[in-house]
């Protein structure tokens, strides 16, 4: 039996826990992640070193693959160029399937409301606007090449190496919990679970999937849980408008959204890939 390739393009943290479950895939698949710089050999992977941001003439291992999309958009401007120069690359090839990992924040702030995937756009930050016009670019390519395509829009990714230790030890103050926003999260290895199964769904259209645990969660909430995990006193609480004076920028702008994402169609066409739909439990993993 012949294997299809799958291609990993901007292989970062999502693409090293897929890489970690190829055991689950690897009768069908056989796995090549597109990079910046040429990582460590291993022998279920081929790593190929590209600049997404320039035209590659050949581009041949993408005929007949899937593609998972992860690379960050550029910054040149509202649109992403990088997934347009990326798209124009292998427009000539046969593509099976294309998946594109985008964000929650297509969706703005919704003061605390319930979104699903039928919910209006209204992105507020730079990077977010630039995955709305890359959604818009994926579900054009599909339809162009006439195949099945997923834009997963994911909430805030956590897992090993990935939770914000530095600010738990310095302890940072935290947005009183009755002010705090709230805020949508997902275990990396579940994320995994559901792309890993998304490679074969039979879809004939893009699908728009809104992916979490289901349970969101104040943000403060969640910073109290990796406190109590790591048995370090709890720091001192601020209102909300001090907290947007004094984090940084980026952090500041993650508070100014709040959000509630419904997740049901998720859990019909993905069921049971969610293990950690408990917080605590996640972030006990993660630790």
């Amino acid at each position: 039996m012949n294997k299809s390739n799958l291609i990993l393009a901007g292989s970062g943290y999502l693409g090293e826990s897929i890489i970690a479950k190829y055991n689950i895939i690897k009768n069908s698949f056989n796995i090549i992640e597109l990079c910046r710089s040429i990582k460590n050999d291993r022998p279920e992977v081929k790593t190929i070193q590209i600049d997404f941001d320039k035209i590659n003439n050949d581009m041949s291992y993408v005929e007949g693959s899937v593609i998972v999309y992860m690379a960050p958009p550029d910054t040149v401007n509202l649109r992403d160029t990088r997934l347009n120069k990326f798209l124009d690359n292998i427009s000539n090839y046969e593509i099976k399937k294309l998946i594109y990992i985008s964000t929650s924040g297509v969706y703005g702030n919704c003061n605390g409301s319930v979104v699903n995937e039928k919910s209006q756009l209204n992105p507020l930050t730079d990077r977010a606007k630039r995955r709305a016009d890359a959604e818009t670019q994926v579900q054009k390519f599909c339809m162009r090449k006439k195949i099945g395509g997923i834009i997963f829009r994911v909430p805030g990714i956590y897992g090993h190496n990935r939770l914000p230790i530095k600010r738990v030890k310095k302890r940072d103050p935290l947005i009183k919990i009755e002010e705090s926003r709230i805020t949508n999260l997902i275990h990396v290895s579940d994320l995994t679970r559901l792309v890993i199964k998304a490679l074969k769904l039979t879809n004939k259209e893009t699908e728009i999937i809104n992916v979490s645990d289901g349970k969101a969660v104040k943000t403060t909430k969640y910073y109290e849980i990796i406190y109590k995990a790591l048995d370090i006193k709890l720091p001192e609480y601020i209102s909300y408008e001090q907290a947007i004076i004094m984090y940084d920028e980026k952090r500041a702008s993650f508070l100014k959204e709040s959000r509630v994402l419904d997740v049901t169609k998720m859990k019909q066409l993905f069921p049971d890939c969610i293990k950690y739909e408990k917080l605590e439990d996640g972030i006990k993993e993660s630790l």
